[in-house]
C-alpha cells in the first residue's frame, strides 16, 4: 500500500487507515481506498492465481478480472468479512469460469521458474522430477482439495482464513487438509515404488 493512498483522506498527523475503514469507504465508492486495498492484496490474489492456472499470463488476466469484479461488487461488500475472503471467493469463481472453459496445459516446472535461487543442474533435474511428482499428485486430488493445499501450504493462510475464504467450517477445511495430505503422501509413495 503506498503513502500516498494510505494518507489520501486521512487528516495530517492521524494514523493510515485500516483495511476495514479502506473497505468501507471503497464500498460507499471511494476510488482510492479501492486502489489501496489493491495495492494491498494484489500479490496475493496473483499468487493464489497463479499456482491454480499456472501460467504468468492467465495468472495476470485472472488477477486482473477479480479486481474489476471486486470494484463492480463492492456496494454489496460485507465489511465484516476479511477483505481479502471477499477476494478470494472472487478468485475462486474466476479460476472455476476459466478451467469450465479450458483445462490449463502448464506444468509445475512453470511454478519453479519462478524460483529466486540458481540451483545447479542435477539439483534442477532432481527439483524438475519432484515438481512433476508433486504436481501430478496434486492434479489428483478433488477441486476442493487442490484449493486448500494451495491456500494452506503455497498461501501460508491460517485454517481460520480458509474457512471463511470457502465458506466452510474450521474443522471441515482440517479434515479436507488431512485427507489431501494422507492422498498426496499415498499417490507420491506409490509413485516413487513403480
Amino acid at each position: 500500500m503506498t503513502d500516498e493512498h494510505l494518507n489520501a483522506r486521512a487528516p495530517a498527523g492521524d494514523r493510515p487507515p485500516d483495511e476495514q475503514e479502506l473497505a468501507h469507504r471503497a464500498a460507499t465508492g471511494d476510488r482510492r481506498a479501492f486502489a489501496a486495498l489493491y495495492d494491498l492484496h494484489v500479490d496475493a490474489v496473483y499468487r493464489y492465481a497463479f499456482f491454480r492456472v499456472r501460467l504468468d499470463a492467465e495468472a495476470e488476466d485472472v488477477t486482473s478480472e477479480v479486481f474489476q469484479r471486486a470494484l463492480v461488487a463492492m456496494p454489496r461488500y460485507e465489511p465484516r468479512r476479511p477483505f481479502l475472503a471477499f477476494l478470494y471467493t472472487i478468485a475462486r469463481n474466476v479460476v472455476a469460469d476459466r478451467f469450465r472453459r479450458t483445462r490449463p496445459v502448464a506444468t509445475f516446472e512453470d511454478a519453479i521458474k519462478h524460483e529466486s535461487d540458481a540451483p545447479g543442474p542435477e539439483e534442477t533435474s532432481l527439483r524438475l522430477d519432484q515438481g512433476r511428482q508433486l504436481r501430478a499428485a496434486i492434479a489428483k486430488l478433488t477441486d476442493l482439495q487442490q484449493e486448500v493445499i494451495v491456500l494452506k501450504f503455497i498461501e501460508g493462510r491460517e485454517t481460520k482464513e480458509i474457512a471463511a475464504i470457502i465458506g466452510k467450517p474450521e474443522a471441515t477445511i482440517r479434515g479436507i487438509q488431512m485427507r489431501a495430505l494422507a492422498a498426496l503422501r499415498g499417490l507420491i509413495s506409490l509413485e516413487e515404488t513403480v
